[in-house]
């Protein structure tokens, strides 16, 4: 049985995941929800002007009501900037999980974000108890397969998978695990 304990603030060598605030939005919009290479394997597409922001920001904060919800901006110590998302979702009743994240194409590359899921995957198993952690990328974006692998993910396989309300983003997916008995190759 987990422990949902909602979202906590987590801290890593270089960042800090914590919940959203409503003055997040400036940096979230200057940074990662505008732009049309980080969208592009999302559901979502770029935000058009800043309100679009704000009130998805409105939800997920929300959101945070519901001790289930594990939903992290990514923020980064020498700058105070939000520059990214990480969250988990899709608990099932086996105990297993999803983790799912977006990067500001300015940080692309620097280790950002196996360093962000590494800290949400100790979370996840020393915290929360769960038993594995699932994830997928599409086919065509190797480097969320990059991360993955760093952060001591097993490959499983690539199989297709339709997306009915979000068409652009259907198409061949690699699946990824991690279970509580491979936690030692997150460090």
């Amino acid at each position: 049985m987990l422990n949902h304990v909602g979202t906590q603030t987590l801290e890593t060598e270089r960042l800090i995941l914590r919940r959203y605030v409503c003055s997040d939005a400036s940096d979230m919009y200057c940074n990662w929800v505008t732009d049309p290479a980080v969208s592009k394997f999302w559901g979502w597409k770029p935000h058009e002007n800043i309100e679009e922001t704000q009130s998805l920001l409105i939800e997920w904060i929300e959101e945070y009501k519901n001790t289930e919800t594990y939903h992290w901006v990514i923020v980064l110590k020498n700058n105070s900037q939000a520059i990214g998302y990480i969250y988990l979702n899709a608990f099932d009743d086996a105990d297993n999980c999803e983790v799912h994240f977006a990067l500001s194409q300015k940080y692309w590359n620097q280790g950002i974000m196996s360093e962000a899921c590494k800290g949400v995957l100790t979370f996840s198993f020393s915290v929360l108890g769960v038993e594995s952690v699932h994830t997928r990328h599409h086919i065509d974006n190797p480097a969320s397969g990059r991360v993955m692998l760093k952060c001591g993910r097993r490959y499983i396989k690539t199989k297709y998978k339709k997306v009915s309300d979000c068409e652009q983003i259907s198409g061949d997916f690699c699946f990824y695990e991690i279970s509580k008995n491979d936690k030692h190759f997150i460090n």
